[in-house]
């Protein structure tokens, strides 16, 4: 059933081998760090494994295919940040930030900041472009958007023809990864003209 919800979510096909399925999350995690924390039993969940630049495991995160009230479980292995997909990217070129793992797997040179721990300085250098979720109601989400634009990045904000919540809700409504990142460009912003736009995101 984890090959199932993944293949629901359309996740694209050379991405399936980098996932891996647990039947008890605890136990796993466990076998990575003896005795170091103590999850719920018997609690499956896809594992999707974070790597460094040197392709050393960092991090895993479990999501729950189980109803469980964590729906994400982020465990670090290194004492280095969270980033997910610091392996396959390319920092002679733009690099796009999302939150979460999934999501990243449909968008070009695309990595995820899995949590709000995530300072700019753990960040790659380049240029980075970042992809909120179109959430305007979530003040957690607004901040995070105003804080980026205070410190002078790029950032998308989604026109408001976009209707769904994130980058994987708008591939399951019929939009390719083309499409998206075509949508991305096309509403990337900058100083003045992205608090603008976000004023305007908003108020939508």
């Amino acid at each position: 059933y984890a090959r199932v919800y993944v293949e629901k979510r359309l996740i694209p096909n050379q991405f399936l081998k980098k996932l891996y399925f647990s039947e008890n999350f605890n136990k796993f995690v466990d076998n990575l760090i003896p005795s170091k924390y103590k999850l719920e039993e018997n609690d499956p969940r896809l594992v999707i494994p974070f790597f460094n630049v040197y392709g050393e495991l960092i991090a895993v995160q479990g999501r729950s295919l189980n109803y469980s009230s964590l729906r994400y479980i982020t465990i670090k292995i290194k004492d280095e940040p969270k980033i997910f997909g610091m392996d396959r990217i390319d920092l002679a070129k733009p690099v796009y930030v999302v939150e979460g793992p999934i999501d990243s797997l449909f968008l070009p040179n695309c990595i995820a900041a899995a949590g709000s721990d995530i300072s700019f300085r753990d960040l790659p250098k380049g240029e980075l472009i970042f992809v909120y979720d179109n959430e305007s109601r979530n003040p957690e989400i607004v901040a995070r958007m105003e804080k980026v634009i205070r410190n002078s990045y790029n950032i998308c904000i989604w026109p408001n023809t976009i209707r769904e919540k994130d980058i994987n809700d708008m591939i399951l409504a019929g939009k390719t990864p083309e499409d998206i990142e075509n949508i991305i460009k096309e509403n990337t912003y900058f100083g003045l003209t992205a608090k603008l736009q976000l004023v305007k995101w908003r108020n939508c």
